[in-house]
């Protein structure tokens, strides 16, 4: 195992942290899980010396483990172990990407942070935004629920081809009224992407850190039309909080108001969910945003699960 003791001045991050003035030392974790036969899963982590709870950070497609540590990192000043890993196609974890590659990483790694959790003697949770959430809820069924509580953000329930095609379409007939043809729906591809992933290095070889050489198109495409990971799956023990966006472009292909249709969604797969709105959109760009939804999880975190919304606010 690779353990560098290092050290994050959280000084100089915001006002408030300033104010704080906070300085610790944590442990910095990188190593390699077995998948058996299927190769290894990389994954990175943090670690506090004495730990209040271990947070699972399942990755986004296209990005990797220390984007996940990076965007949770100040809950280590809260107390709580950081774990997250590279699907399959990523970084140094072996093998190449499909979205059926993503469910066995991540049942994989979840069995992997429980050992972890138990060895430790604390809690685990586990924080999903978007895609991510499906390959979370999926193994957390698999493993017959270890995760104390789970935060989704702006999460993905289900790919539904059917609601991207018509999404897509409508964005291709703004761009180009009473016009087809193969190279305007390339370009409205493109512009398509760029409307939902804002941000995101992307072009013909590559999504984020993912290279197109490391995926197996067909395999990921027959995922895409064919999968509905949670279609037969609830939750009845683990507590979820459902933090979403009222803006989220992403969200809105699948439920114009990303409103009770949503809800729907995440209440059959999550029976013991509770709802928070925000203002704002997909990547909750305000830093005001980001404040609640800090306030939000670490709430939740403290309490274990046993979250006291405010209904007046759902």
């Amino acid at each position: 195992m690779n353990a560098d003791p290092i050290t994050f001045d959280y000084s100089t991050k915001t006002s408030v942290e300033s104010a704080l003035r906070i300085s610790m030392t944590i442990l910095f974790e990188k190593d390699m899980c077995s998948r058996g036969r299927s190769g290894s899963i990389e994954w990175a982590g943090v670690r506090n010396a004495s730990p209040c709870g271990l947070v699972f950070l399942p990755p986004l497609i296209g990005g990797k483990a220390s984007h996940q540590i990076g965007m949770f990192r100040w809950l280590t000043r809260k107390g709580y172990d950081l774990i997250s890993f590279n699907y399959s196609g990523h970084g140094n974890t072996s093998g190449r990407f499909c979205l059926a590659a993503t469910l066995r990483d991540t049942e994989c790694m979840l069995a992997h942070a429980h050992h972890l959790a138990s060895r430790r003697g604390i809690p685990l949770f586990g924080i999903a935004p978007c895609y991510s959430a499906i390959p979370l809820l999926y193994s957390a069924d698999r493993l017959k629920e270890p995760l104390q509580g789970i935060v989704l953000i702006n999460a993905v329930l289900r790919l539904n081809p059917g609601a991207v095609i018509r999404s897509f379409w409508a964005h291709y007939r703004k761009m180009f009224p009473a016009q087809i043809g193969i190279r305007k729906c390339l370009t409205a591809l493109a512009h398509y992407a760029d409307f939902l992933f804002p941000g995101i290095r992307k072009g013909r070889d590559r999504f984020g850190i993912l290279e197109r050489k490391r995926v197996r198109l067909c395999a990921t495409l027959a995922d895409f039309l064919t999968l509905d990971p949670l279609e037969w799956i609830q939750l009845q023990k683990t507590r979820v909080l459902c933090l979403y966006a009222r803006q989220d472009r992403i969200l809105k292909v699948y439920d114009g108001g990303a409103g009770t249709d949503y809800k729907d969604d995440v209440s059959r797969v999550c029976p013991r969910a509770l709802f928070k709105t925000l203002d704002g959109d997909h990547f909750f760009s305000h830093q005001m945003t980001r404040d609640r939804v800090a306030m939000h999880i670490k709430a939740f975190l403290q309490t274990n699960g046993v979250f006291i919304l405010d209904r007046s606010e759902e």
